[in-house]
């Protein structure tokens, strides 16, 4: 629920700061914008919930119920590498896409 909230945010500052004459327009480097901000924003969604499912894992609390935690390290790890390729290989392809369409 809160990803389609993040989803629905980016897609409103994007048709809120979008050029006029780009309205119905240039597709693939809106979706990438819109994925690229709610990495962002998902990124920093993931500290409480890292912190949160670390306390779940507590000395005071049952062992078994750590079985039940979220694998953070994966998450992280996805989310770094995300945020690394599209930095460094979709949002450079993207731009050059988008100055290059000049119809």
């Amino acid at each position: 629920a809160l990803s389609l909230v993040l989803v629905a945010a980016n897609v409103y500052i994007l048709i809120h700061y979008q050029h006029p004459d780009d309205v119905n327009q240039a597709w693939f480097p809106k979706i990438v914008v819109v994925f690229s901000l709610w990495l962002a924003m998902a990124m920093v969604l993931l500290f409480p919930l890292d912190v949160a499912n670390r306390a779940a894992c507590s000395f005071s609390i049952v062992e078994s119920s750590c079985k039940y935690a979220l694998p953070m390290q994966q998450m992280w790890q996805a989310a770094f590498i995300s945020n690394l390729v599209l930095t460094f290989f979709f949002i450079p392809f993207t731009m050059f896409y988008y100055e290059g369409d000049s119809d």
